[in-house]
């Protein structure tokens, strides 16, 4: 297998992809073997013949692109960055380098939501899932198969803000700083319930009043039974909830 990047999609005809350097062309029905159709600039697993004649190509999950990126990250911390993460250990401490670690893996890498839709499973971590909040037309991000390719807007820069939370106190040395701590919870309760009202919202909750008010939440009800929750919520969670009671800890501590 060979990685490679689409070029041009099938919509208008045969696609081309990009593969070490050299261009494919590829059909839908003959070399395309995912469930989500190939749209431009999507990573691909390219399988070619000993002659290099194009055989099968398949889409890349956007999740295994970020283990791959964290791999290569963990890897050059390994070989360069000795120094640099002894010195973070030291500043920072261990348990908080950790669950750093466990709460990024929760919202960038682990999926958060699945939902079964007419193109099948569709699963979003949750920085996907701040896409998906950020758009003008949720439900069409939500049947694109670039989805969470989108701008996060000012959700992506509250998300940053609240996974930096609990490293303010190493910064600012007021004693209130501790409670920095608490935003990734905090982030995460938020976007949880902003999620539940979009998903009304798609399913056109308010919108007709009256004798379909009855329709619509059964139409609400019906999506909701469709979504569930994947473990990155609950690695999320966990990470948040510590960084929490570390936070009030802390605080205390300070104001004895």
């Amino acid at each position: 297998m060979a990685r490679g990047k689409i070029l041009r999609d099938t919509t208008l005809g045969p696609g081309l992809i990009a593969v070490s350097g050299k261009q494919y062309a590829f059909m839908l029905e003959k070399n395309w073997k995912s469930d989500v159709p190939p749209a431009t600039g999507m990573s691909v697993d390219v399988e070619l013949s000993a002659d290099g004649e194009l055989i099968a190509i398949c889409s890349v999950p956007e999740s295994q692109i970020a283990r791959e990126q964290a791999e290569v990250v963990l890897q050059a911390a390994r070989t360069g960055g000795g120094k640099l993460v002894s010195g973070a250990v030291q500043r920072f401490g261990m348990p908080t380098l950790i669950t750093a670690g466990v709460l990024f893996v929760g919202w960038f890498v682990l999926s958060s939501v699945s939902i079964q839709s007419p193109l099948g499973r569709l699963d979003f971590t949750f920085w996907q899932l701040l896409a998906l909040l950020n758009a003008s037309s949720p439900l069409e991000v939500l049947m694109q198969s670039s989805r969470g390719a989108g701008s996060r807007g000012i959700y992506g820069l509250m998300a940053v803000i609240a996974f930096a939370g609990p490293f303010v106190p190493y910064a600012w040395k007021d004693k209130r700083a501790p409670l920095a701590g608490l935003l990734p919870l905090v982030f995460m309760t938020a976007v949880g319930l902003l999620m539940r009202n979009t998903i009304r919202t798609m399913a056109g909750a308010g919108a007709a009043g009256g004798a379909f008010d009855e329709l619509i939440e059964q139409a609400s009800q019906e999506m909701m039974k469709a979504i569930s929750i994947g473990i990155g919520v609950y690695i999320s969670c966990i990470a948040s909830l510590y960084f929490a009671w570390a936070a009030i800890r802390k605080t205390l501590v300070k104001n004895v």
